[in-house]
């Protein structure tokens, strides 16, 4: 059995580490935390641990609360839509390689001939 103690120091660091996690989003625009910030990354999946819990019906800390708090800064409780959204940044971002790759390679044809009419005046 918990006392009010305990309970009142576990909600303590809850809110510290949601205040790191809120710094984080605000810095980086996400809530994808890297593993090398390992405290941050290890409480994330607790979130999601204790989340999981909770949809089975199991006892969980994750209340309504935590859970509203979490998804206001765009939290992803899956980690399916994790790497869906970063497939979809990376050929987004591949998509811009190729268009930039093309430019390029018109802007050198362009060039080339300009440079080989220079020589025949």
């Amino acid at each position: 059995c918990n006392s009010d103690g305990e309970n009142e120091a576990r909600d303590y660091i809850w809110n510290i580490k949601l205040g790191e996690l809120c710094e984080f989003q605000s810095l980086h625009g996400h809530t994808d935390v890297p593993s090398e910030n390992r405290n941050l990354f290890q409480w994330i999946s607790e979130q999601r641990f204790e989340y999981c819990r909770k949809e089975l019906g199991e006892y969980s800390t994750m209340t309504e609360e935590r859970e509203k708090q979490l998804n206001e800064i765009g939290f992803q409780w899956k980690v399916e839509a994790l790497a869906r959204d970063h497939d979809s940044k990376w050929c987004n971002y591949f998509d811009q390689l190729i268009e930039v790759e093309e430019s390029y390679k018109e802007a050198e044809k362009a060039s080339r001939v300009v440079h080989f009419s220079m020589k025949t005046v």
